[in-house]
């Protein structure tokens, strides 16, 4: 197996007919997600999954909705005194746990990202936003999400500026 996956070698597309019934990243509640859930909440227009493919196999999945987030008041490089901000939210994101330390998870961030400065030419988003693990946290500082207020609960809200790809 390959130490690192290059953009080249990863197909993003539609969740579809892609088959996810060997797919475990480890977490019950996503591997249950991808199985179950997926499909019917695309038919409700919840929201809606990508698989990513490597070498025709499903190696991971990203869930995006849209949503609006309140930014941190200290955060002065905004410049604009809303009191919520458009974004596209990553709902779920999961690798497959043999594919995992492989980049991939970073390379379907950078997708997201471009999709959102794609959609921004057409609609309002500022920021994408995530409700990490927070086993995750430290992927998604990596990725250019900071937190966006100190929480208690299981989910740490974080947010990355789409100025900060420009």
């Amino acid at each position: 197996m390959a130490k690192k996956v290059f953009p080249e070698e990863l197909t993003i597309k539609k969740l579809d007919n892609h088959d996810f019934s060997n797919f475990d990243c480890g977490d019950d509640d996503l591997n249950d997600f991808i199985r179950s859930d997926a499909k019917i909440q695309m038919k409700s227009k919840i929201n809606i999954t990508y698989a990513c493919i490597y070498k025709k196999l499903p190696v991971g999945f990203v869930t995006l909705s849209s949503d609006s987030i309140k930014i941190n008041p200290e955060d002065k490089r905004i410049g604009i005194k809303y009191s919520a901000f458009p974004s596209l939210k990553i709902g779920r994101l999961a690798i497959h746990k043999n594919y995992k330390e492989k980049s991939i998870g970073s390379l379907i961030i950078l997708w997201v990202t471009g999709k959102a400065l794609e959609l921004c030419e057409e609609i309002g988003i500022r920021f994408i936003s995530v409700d990490s693990y927070k086993e995750s946290e430290g992927f998604y500082r990596k990725n250019y999400f900071v937190k966006l207020e100190k929480s208690e609960n299981e989910h740490i809200p974080m947010y990355s500026d789409l100025n900060h790809w420009e």
